[in-house]
């Protein structure tokens, strides 16, 4: 169950309301006091609501701001909020049709700002409840990993050989097929005791340079594991594997990641390399490997679409086979008309290049009804589908699968 389906606000978030009519002020800060969201700022004054940002701009996690207000606007706000590379989210406080929405979230995206959505007049509560959890999804890419993880307990986790690969299918909506397995990971600890996922310790791995130690583990296991899913499922089944942006900042990583396939007797067409995009990707190291990874002929996919900054003229320059949307994006789509003019957008993108459009995390059948409904080709990833399974739990479930698709046929 989510924290915001529980009635409060769990997190403890810093907002800043800005908007010249004072009634929405007062109505939001109540809402607010409601959902347990104590440390609220109310601004008439865009100006007056910007010269306090500047000085902190850490201070928030969350800003709404009207679009039509006198002196500064909020198309004008949102853009010096980028200026200032503003960590927090922001949201419209204004009922906007598709194409405003689509035209908000691109110059957001140019701005380095990540606009979470909009709400429109009058407030509903609901609506504004839907927006922190939003903003909880949002907030999985930027926990600190330090708080998990010691350097020295992922020194020990990946000497030891305790890294495990988990897997998480990704399906076909047209045919029920799946397609992949994207590899995660996860810590065997000592002497037992729950596993440690990966996002206690990414960021560890990363700062201390062991993000290849660890991607090299995990594709040693990950290629054994491929031989017992593809004798249960299918011969063209394929690992995805996630590499960070610091990695594809090494012009080195393609020799290096076509060695380490190759000592394991894997091929690039075994492989789909997903990439982030929650970290800017225009660095001219990032993108020539990008290119030089397609040219040995790996499938690229663009992951977590909604987190970070990629417009969508580079989503037309890079040579990826599809993009991945994020949680935040999908959850409770069915209801969020921000969402859906986004996710919209992505689907023309994906269709003029003749891309996939992958939703990640879908967790409610009413999320599947809208996009399966909206978007006939999608693929499909998520708790609805299943969760993350080590190898064994793994094949049996594409065992069963695979008989229940004979089933249906006969």
């Amino acid at each position: 169950m989510s924290k915001l389906n529980q009635g409060k606000v769990t997190a403890r978030y810093r907002v800043a309301v800005v908007d010249d009519s004072r009634a929405i002020l007062v109505v939001l800060k109540a809402m607010f006091e409601e959902l347990g969201i104590k440390d609220v700022s109310s601004y008439d004054d865009a100006h007056k609501a910007f010269q306090d940002i500047e000085k902190a701009p850490s201070l928030y996690d969350l800003v709404l701001t009207d679009l039509n207000m006198p002196n500064m606007d909020g198309i004008e706000f949102i853009r010096k909020l980028g200026n200032i590379d503003f960590p927090g989210a922001v949201v419209i406080i204004s009922d906007m049709p598709q194409e405003v929405i689509s035209l908000a979230s691109k110059q957001a995206r140019q701005n380095n700002v990540h606009l979470l959505g909009n709400i429109a007049k009058p407030v509903h509560i609901d609506k504004v409840q839907h927006l922190f959890h939003k903003l909880d999804c949002l907030r999985m890419f930027d926990e600190d990993p330090l708080a998990n993880i010691s350097e020295l307990a992922l020194l020990d986790a990946i000497s030891h050989n305790r890294i495990l690969p988990m897997y998480m299918p990704k399906v076909n909506m047209v045919t029920g097929k799946v397609q992949s397995l994207e590899v995660m990971s996860c810590i065997l600890p000592r002497g037992g005791g729950e596993m440690s996922e990966s996002s206690c310790f990414i960021g560890v791995a990363r700062t201390n340079e062991l993000l290849n130690l660890l991607t090299f583990q995990l594709i040693e296991k990950a290629s054994k594991d491929l031989d017992h899913f593809r004798n249960t499922y299918s011969d063209d089944l394929k690992l995805a594997i996630n590499l960070h942006p610091s990695q594809l900042a090494d012009l080195n990583c393609p020799d290096k990641f076509t060695l380490i396939l190759s000592l394991n007797n894997l091929n690039p067409s075994d492989v789909v390399i997903e990439i982030s995009e929650h970290q800017p990707l225009s660095e001219d190291n990032v993108l020539e490997t990008i290119n030089r990874l397609k040219l040995r002929g790996f499938e690229l996919s663009l992951d977590e679409y909604g987190s970070g900054f990629t417009d969508s003229q580079l989503m037309y320059k890079l040579p990826i086979d599809e993009i991945k949307i994020s949680y935040p994006l999908i959850t409770e789509i069915e209801k969020d008309h921000f969402s859906q003019a986004i996710v919209h957008e992505i689907d023309d993108i994906t269709t003029d290049r003749k891309l996939n459009m992958v939703a990640c995390g879908v967790a409610r059948q009413q999320e599947l009804d809208y996009l399966t409904a909206k978007f006939p080709k999608i693929y499909i990833q998520g708790p609805l589908i299943t969760k993350a399974m080590k190898r064994s739990d793994m094949v049996q479930w594409l065992k069963e699968r695979k008989q229940s698709a004979k089933t249906k046929h006969m």
